[in-house]
């Protein structure tokens, strides 16, 4: 994997039998978070996510998952410590019942996922977070068409986000994607340089849910998809929440 780009995708349907096994692999930092979720199914896919995503590192770090240690950069966004050979950069998203992983070697990387839903408030949403031309582009869409396009603007969007490490300091309303046609930006906040040098990809993954990955380079770098197979159970436990 050295200009390839990997894109791990599994299922977050959770149990708590699931949750036995992936609490070991996490470190103490990771479990005190998960302890602070009220609901139990946050907890859980938190759980999961996390023990998910040691088991994908551990695959090129040539590592056990349970020993990766992990740091944050200033507005939380994570990166391995014990890496100082393989280069490796990663990221997270999880949302509904799926998540996935993004796995470079040597560029930043920003994977977002969206489960389509009816819960929130589309209107204020877009009044907030998009650009004037892309609230003019949104209302004029057929209503049968907004949500899906809403979803693909805001993967896209938060992929860059998340690929800069900025969290909400950065004013996503000035991340602006093409509307129409080919994924790539047409204009980002100044100090990330010029579009152009940013790699932005759309994910098709499952019905219902919209993705996009934004890798800092500017070439477009062949994606493979990848699963789990085969995960033992790591430790008979007993039930830890």
């Amino acid at each position: 994997m050295t200009e390839d780009l990997d894109i791990w995708f599994e299922p977050l349907a959770v149990c708590e039998d699931d949750c036995r096994d992936y609490w070991f692999l996490l470190d103490g930092n990771e479990r005190n978070k998960a302890l602070r979720f009220v609901r139990d199914l946050d907890r859980m896919r938190y759980v999961v996510s996390h023990g998910k995503l040691r088991l994908i590192l551990a695959t090129y770090l040539q590592q056990a998952p349970e020993e990766i240690v992990f740091a944050t950069q200033a507005h939380g966004k994570p990166f391995i410590v014990s890496d100082e050979s393989h280069g490796i950069k990663f990221n997270l998203a999880h949302s509904g019942d799926y998540l996935a992983v993004g796995v470079v070697r040597g560029y930043d990387i920003g994977v977002d996922i969206e489960a389509w839903t009816d819960c929130i408030d589309y209107e204020a949403v877009v009044g907030l977070s998009f650009s004037d031309a892309e609230r003019r582009f949104w209302r004029t869409l057929p209503a049968e068409q907004k949500q899906a396009f809403f979803y693909k603007l805001w993967a896209r969007k938060e992929s860059f986000v998340k690929s800069v490490g900025e969290g909400l300091a950065l004013d996503i309303s000035r991340v602006n994607p093409e509307l129409a046609g080919s994924s790539r930006f047409l204009s980002l906040p100044a100090g990330y340089g010029l579009p152009e040098s940013w790699c932005l990809i759309d994910l098709g993954l499952a019905e219902g849910l919209s993705g996009a990955v934004t890798v800092s380079a500017a070439y477009s770098p062949k994606i493979h998809y990848r699963r789990l197979e085969g995960e033992a159970r790591l430790h008979p436990c007993s039930r830890i929440f």
